[in-house]
């Protein structure tokens, strides 16, 4: 199974071609984020500069990264939010996605802090992605 994690990202996400990382995000995560690994998608109520989007805290779609942090800056540059980017393609699209919502992710991750403050990425073990992918089925 390829590896998987959670991904936070800003409130209306929409099937973007690029996952972003805070560089702190990027230092800490850069060597254990690659080709092939998935992301389940997780939308907060924070939102880019210049949004009106309204977040839902649910997860809201599935990517999978297709390439390296140097890859993502070929499609995108960066900003001041996400000084890295990863390419990704869109697995599970948000139109075509049930929503989970927050309560539903914490018991599926036995964890009623999630998330905390300072993490925008959470790997998740075999058992948990079972879990959240039985939710789809």
């Amino acid at each position: 199974m390829a590896d998987y994690g959670i991904k936070l990202v800003w409130a209306g996400w929409n099937n973007d071609d690029v996952i972003g990382f805070s560089e702190r995000g990027y230092q800490r995560w850069r060597d254990t984020i690659t080709p092939g690994t998935r992301m389940l998608l997780y939308e907060t109520m924070g939102k880019p500069k210049g949004s009106k989007a309204k977040g839902t805290k649910s997860i809201v779609g599935e990517v999978e990264v297709e390439g390296s942090f140097d890859d993502g800056e070929t499609r995108r540059k960066p900003d001041e939010q996400h000084a890295r980017l990863l390419p990704v393609k869109v697995v599970r699209a948000r139109d075509e996605t049930t929503p989970i919502p927050l309560d539903r992710v914490r018991e599926l991750l036995g964890d009623e802090q999630y998330p905390r403050m300072g993490e925008s990425w959470r790997p998740l073990n075999e058992a948990e992605v079972e879990a959240f992918l039985k939710e789809w089925s």
